[in-house]
């Protein structure tokens, strides 16, 4: 793995915060001589494509992860993302202008990382995680489905994740503790995820 993207959201239903903002945001900036990137994404429909595409096309990563605020208690690695949208506005105020993400594209896209390790992985560290088949209709499931088209049509991109997040600032048994969502336990948790993805050793964390 060389070369990472990290997506996060920016806050909406009138949060003053996006916890997957502040985790990549974080991450990046711990290891600056690390080949990772933290991308902003609007909580906008289009938004994901709009972004990502030409990023892809001229960075040509080898890897992306996104992330979005969840349900609190847990992290949720998706594993499916379906070719709809869910009548919601977004923080434009705009609601979707079709019920598909893409007009020509799969009824479905099922997540081509190997999320069952992955929370076996996690879970075996202490942490809250559950593999989800449910991305919830809104811009995290237009993520996932624009994550594997992409990787589909880019042979740099060898692999896409989306992962759910607790909203920030909320309560989570972490590693056998309780503590609050907040920057040290997102960066904590975002060093763990990507050592399980094969991250170069560096990205140890705290024991």
């Amino acid at each position: 793995m060389r070369r990472i993207v990290l997506t996060g959201f920016s806050p909406f239903d009138g949060r003053a915060q996006n916890a997957s903002w502040i985790a990549v945001k974080a991450l990046a900036a711990a290891f600056p001589r690390l080949d990772l990137q933290a991308v902003l994404i609007p909580v906008c429909w289009g938004a994901p494509a709009r972004i990502l595409t030409p990023l892809v096309s001229q960075s040509r990563p080898d890897c992306i992860i996104a992330m979005g605020e969840g349900e609190p208690g847990v992290f949720r690695l998706e594993t499916i993302a379906h070719n709809a949208r869910r009548e919601r506005a977004d923080n434009d105020g705009r609601y979707p202008e079709g019920q598909s993400i893409e007009n020509d594209g799969p009824e479905l896209r099922a997540a081509s990382a190997d999320c069952q390790s992955l929370q076996i992985a996690l879970s075996a560290q202490g942490i809250p995680v559950r593999v989800s088949d449910d991305a919830g209709g809104f811009l995290c499931e237009e993520m996932l489905y624009t994550l594997e088209g992409l990787r589909e049509n880019h042979e740099c991109l060898h692999s896409v994740l989306f992962v759910h997040i607790p909203p920030y600032g909320t309560e989570i048994m972490y590693r056998g503790k309780p503590e609050i969502c907040a920057e040290e336990l997102l960066l904590d948790f975002g060093k763990r995820l990507l050592r399980c993805m094969g991250a170069p050793d560096i990205l140890t964390g705290r024991e």
